[in-house]
């Protein structure tokens, strides 16, 4: 299993996701439970579904893997108390997706051959031309 992480670096798309402030009130339970939430949670869950896809496909890329279009991503239930998604790739199958603290994703697949970009080539978003 080959593990790589990449860094959701999203700024313009997440500058509209600001955190929200401390919860006033006594002693509750739910603000201790979510305070145990991971903020990069909320700001991947405020992006569309092209941007999401586009994050996905970094984090793929980034890992070393290859994927020409993201076909499908699946949210998976919680893996040792991190999102998880499974995304499908058109050419090369499946990736297992997990939200680290932080902003990292990690990657998991079957290894295959990458096709490296020339230097200075742009990456676009899955589907765009």
């Amino acid at each position: 299993m080959r593990t790589g992480l990449a860094l959701v670096a999203l700024g313009a798309m997440l500058a509209g996701c600001g955190g929200g402030g401390t919860p006033s009130g006594g002693n509750n339970a739910a603000p201790a439970a979510a305070a145990t939430v991971d903020p990069m949670e909320a700001k991947i869950d405020a992006l569309n579904d092209g941007q999401r896809k586009t994050a996905f496909f970094r984090a793929i890329y980034d890992a070393d893997y290859q994927c020409d279009e993201i076909t499908k991503v699946t949210e998976r239930p919680r893996d040792n108390g991190k999102r998880a998604w499974l995304v499908t790739c058109s050419d090369t199958g499946d990736y297992y997706v997990t939200l680290q603290p932080g902003g990292i994703f990690t990657v998991s697949g079957t290894p295959q051959t990458k096709t490296r970009m020339p230097k200075g080539t742009k990456i676009l978003p899955p589907g765009t031309k």
